[in-house]
């Protein structure tokens, strides 16, 4: 399988990918966990409060500073009415959405063609949710299989977009960035890895992952 010319002309032959998860893999809807934190109550993005959700719960959490536990406790704080781990677990993970097959496929020839690495920005709630979800579609408990090595955020405590996470890549991996195309949808993420001299596709609708590359479907 190789790279279209159609969406990537880089000078530098590829030799590595890095993928993102969310957004580029799977799915991701926002607005959805958004609206069933509403649906529970939970006051967390209205501009009358004083607080900053984002930096007071989800950057913490993606960088593994606070447990699960932790997480939701601050979360009810912000809640109008007690919640069971479950509903805001479930709240939580309603931004997680399908994954195509060809997408998978895609991963699946990929890792024969090029070395293969993930750099996701995830969670302790939201990893092993998806894991599970893969092992009831394609019987196999998560995706790790399908890279030579994947990075999570909460793990290394370290996030997107960031320089020092894909400084840990890079170093951990063995790759040169010239050598690496790094496939992201969030402009903030790609802005960063092409400072440090990645080759990138900035995955944006209507392009999919699919779409970079020859013969994927």
């Amino acid at each position: 399988m190789k790279i279209s010319h159609a969406i990537y002309n880089g000078k530098t032959e590829v030799k590595n990918i890095i993928f993102d998860w969310g957004g580029v893999i799977t799915n991701l809807y926002l607005d959805a966990t958004k609206k069933a934190f509403l649906e529970l109550g939970l006051i967390l993005f209205d501009e009358s409060v004083p607080h900053n959700p984002h930096d007071e719960l989800f950057i913490p959490f993606e960088i593994g500073k606070i447990t699960p536990e932790v997480f939701r406790n601050r979360l009810r704080q912000y809640a109008t009415s007690p919640l069971t781990d479950d509903e805001i677990d479930r709240a939580w993970c309603a931004m997680l959405g399908e994954l195509p097959a060809e997408r998978w496929e895609v991963l699946e020839k990929a890792g024969k063609s090029y070395r293969t690495f993930l750099l996701s920005n995830t969670n302790a709630i939201h990893q092993p949710y998806y894991f599970n979800v893969l092992q009831k579609i394609y019987g196999t408990y998560g995706y790790t299989h399908l890279f030579e090595k994947t990075y999570f955020s909460h793990q290394l405590g370290l996030r997107k977009p960031n320089a020092d996470i894909f400084e840990f890549v890079m170093k951990d991996a063995g790759i040169a960035p010239q050598d690496t195309l790094f496939i992201d949808d969030f402009i903030e993420n790609i802005e960063t890895a092409h400072r440090l001299g990645f080759q990138t596709v900035h995955i944006k609708a209507p392009l999919t992952l699919v779409d970079v590359f020859i013969d994927a479907r």
